[in-house]
């Protein structure tokens, strides 16, 4: 499992920590997966045996979620270590 601690939260890169953009992109490559497999929030959550409204912190982007939590969610979508490394190397991007 691929996770984000290893950002430093105080270091600002355009008005956003590292842990910032990098929850912000995480939120978009879940929202993206979950369209092209057909599901809704609470498709999703079912699925993943969390809340919709989990679901729905993940997708705006929140930072305050467990990596348990995310690692559920990417289990149902098919989201590989793979494309988790892609962000962390690209976070801009």
């Amino acid at each position: 499992m691929v996770t984000v601690d290893f950002y430093e939260k105080d270091e600002k890169v355009g008005g956003k920590s590292p842990l910032e953009v990098m929850a912000e992109k995480r939120s978009q490559l879940i929202f993206k997966q979950r369209m092209s497999v057909g599901l809704t929030q609470s498709e999703l959550a079912v699925q993943a045996n969390v809340t919709q409204k989990t679901v729905s912190r993940i997708e705006r982007g929140d930072i305050k979620v467990r990596e348990t939590t995310l690692q559920k969610v990417y289990d149902v979508l098919g989201i590989t270590e793979e494309h988790l490394i892609v962000l962390k190397d690209h976070p801009n991007t």
